[in-house]
């Protein structure tokens, strides 16, 4: 074979595989399209559904906005189809923590119940070449603005301050929630650390050949080193408030009208753990810088905002109340927890990707071990800003005289 006739062979493979990948996509949008016109039609006294459009940006579940028309008109629901390893027990504790903290203050989206009167619907599809059961759910569409991600957080101080203020409402309007039977089957964060040097280790054999795999190798010790002085504060945590927490609080899983955040959504890592690990993980979430001068840094300003707002209205709440001096003096420990939660995520998640992108992954992770070294190296000042926050509770707790969330 000459070069010419490789070259013309090549281009021929190029437009094929090109081809084939359109069809392919095409097949997949009109797949879905079809799934979640059934799901919404047959299982649900909704209307008929005239439109389905994919609402982009997640990475554990699909999500897809419906139109539908029933007798009094069109109406818009956000649909959601849980990713292949959704457990049903954890999504009725998902559903059931949101009908909760609704019957209280509705800041969340309604779960709608089918004709059967559940909140989850099941239906079987072909995966890998075999037969695995998927659940879909139908939500209220909030209102509000979807403004940021996870990764794009650069919120306005005005921001930062309701975000804390929101992650305070929902503690206080979820604290006394029972169950039942139900419940996510991860453990809670001190007892999960426990198992990520192991988790970490196999991800890492399993990707050696990539970039991912052998950044990840060359950072283990620093990792392990995070991980026991980690697990060091768990004796210090004993009578801490334990309560749902949303284990997923960043500025893309709220809505947004002007500068203020007005519904919170996406409950399906919640579970019950405490509060302070929530907190923690806020200011990982929320004050992590992604671009910027300030790229791969906490940025403690912003983390003393989110912390004082949520002090401030927690006060308004006589239970969990704000963050005790106990709690705040473990706050720098558990954000390097939180972060070492969130670093679980880019690793599990790249292991578990069917054709994953190297390089996206790659980001994630370089970004988090940025700020594992970051926090570990600012614990003095993250411990300033606890300690500046220990009196802002009691000073505003008697403003409203310590109202109860019930």
């Amino acid at each position: 074979m000459d070069v010419e006739q490789a070259n013309e062979l090549y281009e021929l493979a190029y437009r094929m595989a090109a081809e084939a990948t359109r069809l392919r996509d095409a097949l997949e949008t009109e797949f879905l399209s079809q799934q979640i016109t059934g799901v919404v039609d047959d299982d649900y006294d909704l209307g008929r559904v005239v439109s389905v459009e994919q609402v982009l940006g997640g990475y554990v579940n699909l999500s897809f906005a419906v139109v539908t028309r029933a007798a009094d008109g069109e109406h818009r629901y956000f649909v959601r189809k849980y990713n292949r390893y959704a457990d049903e027990n954890e999504i009725c504790f998902e559903h059931a923590l949101t009908c909760h903290i609704n019957s209280r203050d509705h800041i969340a989206a309604e779960v709608y119940p089918n004709k059967l009167g559940r909140t989850l619907v099941t239906r079987e599809e072909l995966l890998d070449g075999q037969r695995i059961p998927r659940f879909f759910a139908v939500y209220e569409l909030l209102g509000g603005e979807d403004r940021y991600t996870w990764v794009k957080n650069r919120c306005t101080d005005a921001e930062f301050e309701s975000g804390g203020r929101m992650l305070a409402r929902f503690h206080a309007l979820a604290h006394d929630f029972d169950p039942g039977g139900f419940a996510r089957h991860q453990p809670p964060i001190m007892e999960f650390l426990r198992t990520l040097g192991e988790t970490f280790t196999s991800c890492a054999d399993r990707a050696a050949d990539t970039k991912f795999g052998e950044c990840l190798f060359s950072r283990l010790p620093g990792v392990f080193e995070v991980l026991r002085k980690g697990a060091a504060i768990e004796p210090r945590l004993a009578g801490m408030p334990y309560i749902p927490v949303h284990c997923d609080y960043h500025p893309g899983n709220l809505k947004w009208v002007g500068e203020e955040a007005v519904a919170l959504f996406d409950f399906d890592w919640s579970k019950l753990d405490y509060r302070l690990f929530d907190v923690a993980e806020g200011i990982v979430y929320f004050c992590s810088s992604w671009e910027g001068p300030d790229d791969g840094e906490i940025r403690l300003d912003k983390a003393r905002l989110f912390v004082r707002a949520y002090q401030e209205e927690a006060a308004r709440y006589a239970v969990p109340g704000p963050m005790s001096e106990a709690e705040l003096a473990c706050l720098p420990r558990m954000v390097a927890n939180a972060n070492l939660y969130v670093l679980n995520w880019d690793i599990t998640a790249y292991d578990c990707a069917r054709d994953p992108d190297v390089d996206e992954y790659l980001f994630f992770l370089t970004h988090q071990l940025a700020f594992m070294e970051y926090i570990e190296a600012h614990q003095d000042e993250l411990a300033a800003l606890a300690a500046s926050a220990a009196t802002v509770g009691v000073a505003s707790s008697g403003s409203e005289g310590g109202g109860s969330a019930a």
